[in-house]
């Protein structure tokens, strides 16, 4: 089980991108309008790692939040996270 403290920051990381406006583009508002409208769907888990994908491609997100997404691909990837504990 993954720490709170840990967790609320990979939440507001994941909240900022929902919130856009980066990454930019029309399948990045695709993915924001996949998890406003179904955040427990299978469709939702890949929605967000495209999201955190193209922000991580993005020139304006943050070294800051860059870092955080680093770590929150890695804590998906190893099963530390589960993408519906983050869209909560």
């Amino acid at each position: 089980m993954m720490d709170e403290g840990r967790l609320a920051t990979f939440r507001e990381a994941v909240n900022r991108l929902r919130q856009g406006p980066h990454p930019r583009g029309e399948e990045f508002e695709l993915c924001r309008e996949v998890l406003a409208v179904a955040p427990s769907s299978p469709e939702a888990a890949q929605a967000l790692r495209v999201l955190l994908e193209g922000a991580m491609a993005d020139a304006h997100t943050s070294i800051a939040d860059a870092q955080i997404i680093m770590r929150l691909l890695k804590a998906l990837d190893r099963g530390e996270v589960q993408p519906a504990d983050l869209l909560r």
